[in-house]
């Protein structure tokens, strides 16, 4: 059914979401099975500037990109589940 197919989801984004900071400390925590963190928010980054800043501007793309076909999706699916509500049959 939907109702536990959106709980299901509700959990699924909750664990991904406590999950990060795990990932993200990882890197500090077992020093063996990573190297050190090359891009820092609180001390100076290690990678070098020449490559830093394309990096910086394809992180950036990507999150528009990401951003972009998030809404395109949403509203697609919003259309789908509503397509037979009376402001979607006056909208097309």
């Amino acid at each position: 059914s939907r109702d536990t197919a959106y709980k299901a989801c509700a959990i699924l984004s909750l664990v991904g979401t406590v999950n990060i900071p795990i990932i993200y400390k990882s890197v500090d925590w077992w020093y063996t099975l990573h190297q050190p963190a090359t891009i820092k928010l609180t001390g100076g980054s290690t990678i070098h500037p020449a490559m830093f800043k394309p990096l910086l501007v394809m992180i950036i793309g990507f999150y528009c990109f990401y951003a972009l076909v998030l809404i395109l999706n949403t509203r697609a699916e919003i259309l789908r589940r509503e397509q037979r509500s009376a402001w979607v049959r006056e909208l097309i």
